[in-house]
This record gives C-alpha cells, sequence and structure tokens, in this order.
C-alpha cells in the first residue's frame, strides 16, 4: 500500500496485491479530494487478474494474467449539519 499527498486536501493511494495460492492479482488505485471539514470527494479505479490456466485450463494454456474484473467507481461524502 502507497499513499502520496500532494496537498492538504488532495491524495492518491495504490494497493497492490499478488496471492501466490489462488495466483490472482489486484491493483486499486483511489482519489480523494477533501472540499472541506466535512465533504469529500472519490473517484478509484479497481482491476483484477487470474494466472490464465486458472481461469479455465482447457482454454488458456497459458501463464498470462487476464482481466477478470474491472471497477470504476466515484463517490461524494457530505456531512449535513442541523
Amino acid at each position: 500500500m502507497t499513499t502520496y499527498q500532494f496537498t492538504d486536501r488532495f491524495l492518491i493511494r495504490n494497493i497492490t496485491e499478488k496471492n501466490t495460492f489462488n495466483r490472482t492479482l489486484s491493483t486499486s488505485m483511489l482519489f480523494t479530494y477533501r472540499v472541506n471539514a466535512g465533504s469529500v470527494f472519490y473517484v478509484g479505479y479497481d482491476d483484477h487478474y487470474r494466472q490464465g490456466n486458472q481461469v479455465d485450463a482447457l482454454v488458456l494454456h497459458t501463464h498470462a494474467w487476464p482481466r477478470t474484473n474491472r471497477a470504476i467507481f466515484a463517490k461524494l461524502q457530505y456531512l449535513f449539519r442541523l
């Protein structure tokens, strides 16, 4: 896990995980921008890979890492004060 904070409001976080038992690889990126103390905007990217012969050994006879899942998301968190 790596986090780099550009300013007090903007940061990027990267998480990369490799599981040798299941032969999977996951990468995630999260961009965070804090508007004020209670409001934050997030944009993220997530990728999952699996070793080819672990996906379908009859079709993929390779040790390459084909993508099995991808997600892009955005979230706005806002604090309501009453």
